[in-house]
């Protein structure tokens, strides 16, 4: 074994430690958005019927830089791994550029937000609050590339303790001002669905601040260069470019197909799409954790692949996928013995009458046994993904993406023209789920991931800079 890992890399413990402060951390995302949908249904009925395809929407329009600046992780890692710590600063340094040029270029968005909104077909009331969620969240859109850029030195390096107190922290200052705007407590103004936008945009704000103090403090200055190594690099920004932008354009891909699927969804009917947007919230509480478990097994697969060792990196991928199967089936035990107890949580009779609730009950019922299917294999999509992306497997990946979602877009169109209804929309979209998890499998155990490295092989022209800290 590689003499700079530990002797227990890839051991189930050693897994739980990395990604236990990620998985709480991502937790602790699922609960503020179950939070937050609670917030707004207790609020109107349109307020939550508007808030997924209008957050989905806004992700879509990040989802290229967040994929490019989060790729930050994949190089902090194998540059950990290769025993090049010197190099991760400058690294860093490169997202945060990326990150506000790109959170400058979004907010030019936010203007004409309103009419796309009003021209996808949607209840005037819904589209005019999915405008307002859009908008504010563009603005601050700057704070979520720096947010991922920053994530990466903290997630490659398995320094995750640090990044999940700053996200909590920034959880709870979301919890808090959701609840004062969006009902207007404690002296604030009431401001419903705008409330709930700039409670986020300013949680954002509390969590940048507090990972770029520990980012910059003297000793990571003196390990990783994170002060020293700030000059933009070309030849690094390349680089990064070259694996960060397909991951960010397959994370495009990705996010704006599932925009879309609610967009679609919303076109049926505003029960439908309050529905929608009610288990999707509750789909959270299943895929969140195994997003932290994800980021912890990229992180793992490139600290191995810069040590040149896939063994380690395979091995780390198997028992990940074993713990994220083993959490999912938890949840669809929980998913199909109590969904009308979940949903029911999302229903205020002060606010919605129990007869206005009740279509939404029922179709929400029916669509959480579609969630329950697809939670099956939806371990397999993270982990198995997290460990292409790990090794620097982007391009094939963006390429069977597009491909599988092109043929879900279709798919969609179709059954919006026969007008069949939710259901069909909804079976769609699980059989995309299993024919990813299946796609990933057979291009992991094909093994081309096992030669790949993002980082320099022969770094010549680096040989004199940044590698001082080794």
């Amino acid at each position: 074994m590689s003499d700079h890992l530990p002797t227990n890399f890839g051991s189930y413990r050693h897994i739980l430690l990395t990604a236990g402060p990620l998985i709480l951390s991502q937790t602790g995302v699922m609960l503020m958005q179950l939070i937050d949908g609670l917030f707004l249904s207790w609020y109107s009925s349109d307020a939550i019927a508007a808030v997924v395809p209008a957050g989905l929407t806004y992700f879509a329009v990040a989802a290229l830089f967040i994929g490019v600046t989060s790729y930050t992780s994949t190089f902090v890692a194998q540059y950990i791994g290769a025993q090049r710590p010197g190099r991760v600063g400058a690294v860093v340094w490169q997202g945060i550029y990326i990150a506000v040029a790109a959170g400058a270029l979004i907010a030019l968005t936010a203007p004409w937000s309103a009419h796309a909104f009003t021209h996808m077909g949607h209840a005037a009331g819904i589209a005019a609050l999915e405008s307002v969620f859009f908008r504010i969240l563009c603005y601050g859109a700057v704070l979520t590339l720096l947010n991922s850029a920053l994530s990466g030195f903290f997630v490659g390096r398995g320094d995750n303790v640090l990044l999940t107190a700053a996200q909590v922290i920034g959880l709870a200052v979301n919890a808090a001002l959701d609840y004062a705007l969006i009902f207007g407590r404690w002296g604030l103004p009431e401001m419903g669905m705008a409330g709930a936008a700039w409670a986020t945009v300013i949680a954002q704000g509390v969590t940048t601040l507090l990972l770029l103090a520990v980012y910059l403090r003297p000793s990571h200055r003196r390990n990783f260069g994170t002060w020293r190594d700030w000059p933009f690099d070309l030849p690094l920004m390349k680089r990064l470019m070259n694996f960060g932008a397909p991951a960010g354009c397959r994370f495009l891909v990705e996010v704006t197909a599932w925009a879309l699927f609610t967009l679609f969804v919303a076109r049926v009917g505003a029960d439908e799409a309050a529905a929608t947007g009610i288990v999707m919230r509750l789909n959270g509480i299943a895929i969140f954790p195994i997003m932290g478990l994800s980021m912890a097994i990229a992180a793992l697969v490139g600290q191995a692949q810069g040590a040149h060792r896939p063994d380690l990196a395979e091995r780390c991928v198997w028992r990940g996928l074993a713990v994220g199967e083993g959490w999912m089936l938890l949840n669809v035990a929980l998913f199909v013995l109590i969904p009308r107890t979940l949903i029911l949580c999302f229903h205020d009779p002060q606010t919605v009458t129990d007869a206005q609730f009740q279509p939404v009950l029922e179709i929400g019922v029916r669509l959480m046994y579609f969630i329950a299917t697809y939670c099956l294999v939806d371990a397999s999509n993270a982990v198995l993904l997290a460990g292409l992306q790990g090794a620097g497997d982007t391009r094939w990946t963006l390429l069977m993406s597009a491909l599988m979602h092109g043929a879900f877009l279709v798919g969609l169109i179709a059954i919006d023209l026969l007008h069949a209804g939710v259901y069909a929309i909804w079976t769609f979209a699980t059989v995309l789920v299993i024919a990813y998890a299946i796609t990933w499998l057979l291009r992991f155990r094909g093994g081309k991931w096992r030669t790949m490295r993002v980082i320099e092989h022969v770094p010549a022209d680096l040989e004199n800079k940044g590698n001082s800290a080794i």
